[in-house]
């Protein structure tokens, strides 16, 4: 089944043309959020594929996040993965399938990648050892949630660059982030890999 951006959190952000495969950032105020929710990961090797629009745009970031089911309902004006008011109540949907202490990791166009544990430490920063490498002029990433080693990993150009962060288990969607007008993504299933 193709993936798509079933819930949509904040109000910032809206389908492209009507495709829920493909999103973009529709106000410079506030940050919104678009799930795939209704595509969760329990286990074994995940692929997809994000497109980064190049218009002149905000912040955007892909990576995956723990299922948030009826948030769409909820009618946020904004959902920022970062602003800590969010995660008391993101935490009271926890399940015993939460497992772990990564409750999402993100990557920005420029490589820095983010990741938290919803409780005490705010958002931290992956020292991830493929940084250097990352090229932030290219459009096309491919991720890899392989939940049998508990690692996300980022592709660019068909090869692995780095694993963004270990120590995933549990359940995950694939999601996007927004932070400013323009911007546009869109996501698939898979990524044509030359060196798996």
């Amino acid at each position: 089944a193709r993936l798509t951006f079933d819930q949509l959190l904040g109000r910032s952000v809206d389908y492209q043309a009507g495709d829920e495969a493909a999103v973009h950032g529709t106000s410079d105020a506030g940050a919104s959020s678009a799930i795939c929710g209704n595509h969760i990961m329990r286990a074994g090797k995940h692929w997809a594929t994000f497109i980064f629009g190049w218009e002149a745009a905000g912040c955007r970031s892909v990576g995956v996040i723990r299922p948030l089911p009826g948030w769409d309902q909820r009618r946020l004006d904004e959902f920022h993965i970062a602003n800590q008011g969010l995660w008391r109540a993101m935490l009271r949907e926890r399940i015993s399938r939460w497992e772990g202490d990564v409750h999402f990791c993100r990557i920005f166009l420029s490589g820095y990648c983010w990741y938290s544990n919803l409780e005490g430490v705010r958002n931290q920063r992956s020292d991830w050892d493929g940084f250097d490498n990352f090229d932030e002029d290219i459009d096309t990433l491919g991720m890899l949630l392989d939940l049998d080693s508990g690692t996300l990993s980022v592709y660019q150009n068909g090869k692995r660059v780095g694993i963004l962060k270990d120590g995933l288990a549990g359940v995950y969607c694939w999601f996007t982030s927004f932070g400013g007008i323009g911007g546009s993504l869109s996501i698939m299933r898979g990524y044509d890999v030359i060196d798996a």
